[in-house]
């Protein structure tokens, strides 16, 4: 029940709905007052009744969002898949109206333009969204994504980045850019890494790069080549601030325009952590190549390590 209280030219609307705590609104007009109040009864009665017609797609996704993506390690991918999704979906529809056969259908129509593993990765996050939805709000009573299949992920990449085609992507890149694209190289660090890299977690004297936050959650130290130590003291040693300079979107962006120019196609900057695996792999042993690569099964240097056969018959 709604209750109305004037005072200083103003309305005050108080909306009273057990189990629900009084909500309170002040207002310029009546009329204003009471829109809202009447909205807010609904919706504090259909949620009393577990009846969630008025949960709009839009503000559960916004509301997800806020209270469970931002608070994960990789909430600026997920944030960024969301945003992706609210933008390219209808989501001002009620959420009890997203059907399985609505999810298969937008499934079907993406997997006409981009891979299987970029539809599958959206469909992980709308699945946390839904388990959400349905074990914490109780928005919904099953997630609609339930027998839904997801395409299978991509087969791993075993690319590496030739000599011939470093050297002339070198050619290509602004000088600080190419600078981070040899120490990617030299590391085998991850884009994301390196372009979060923060002088204060540089020890040059020590050889070694801790970094706090990976991609698996864990912090490892990446020992430093002699190579990319003479990279660090090229750019300008500092005590704080930025290495590099570069978010990861610029790299990618001015990456990807450089190869362009010089001609090149069919490797990405993700295959210079390919590339350095392979290279370290002859170097060190393979509990070392681990540790340094923050990997914690050794079978996942098997993804990472890729020489040619003529490579390796060059060794026999």
């Amino acid at each position: 029940m709604a209750t109305f209280q004037k005072r200083n030219n103003r309305v005050t609307a108080t909306v009273r709905i057990k189990p629900h705590s009084p909500k309170s609104k002040t207002f310029d007009t009546m009329r204003d007052a009471k829109a809202w109040a009447q909205e807010l009864e609904v919706k504090l009665r259909n949620e009393k009744n577990q009846i969630f017609d008025h949960i709009i797609l839009k503000d559960a996704l916004v509301q997800y969002r806020e209270e469970v993506s931002s608070k994960k390690k990789g909430a600026k991918q997920e944030i960024v898949k969301i945003n992706f999704i609210l933008k390219n979906i209808d989501c001002n529809v009620p959420l009890s109206s997203i059907t399985k056969e609505k999810i298969v259908k937008w499934r079907e129509e993406r997997l006409k333009v981009v891979k299987g593993a970029t539809v599958r990765r959206n469909l992980v996050v709308l699945a946390g969204f839904f388990t959400w939805c349905v074990e914490v709000k109780f928005f919904l009573s099953e997630s609609p994504l339930k027998g839904v299949k997801f395409p299978k992920e991509s087969e791993h990449r075993e690319r590496t980045i030739t000599d011939l085609e470093i050297e002339i992507m070198s050619s290509k890149l602004e000088p600080r850019l190419n600078k981070l694209f040899l120490f990617a190289l030299e590391t085998g660090m991850r884009q994301s890494e390196i372009c979060d890299l923060h002088w204060e977690r540089v020890f040059i004297e020590k050889r070694f790069i801790k970094l706090i936050t990976t991609k698996n959650g864990r912090p490892r130290e990446v020992p430093l080549s002699a190579r990319a130590i003479e990279i660090l003291k090229e750019i300008g040693q500092k005590t704080t601030g930025s290495v590099f300079d570069y978010t990861a979107s610029e790299v990618s962006t001015g990456f990807r325009n450089a190869r362009i120019e010089a001609g090149l196609d069919g490797f990405t900057f993700h295959d210079t952590r390919h590339t350095a695996a392979t290279r370290i792999a002859l170097k060190i042993p393979l509990l070392d190549l681990c540790k340094m690569f923050g990997w914690s099964e050794p079978k996942r240097a098997m993804v990472y390590y890729n020489p040619t056969a003529s490579e390796i018959a060059s060794r026999l």
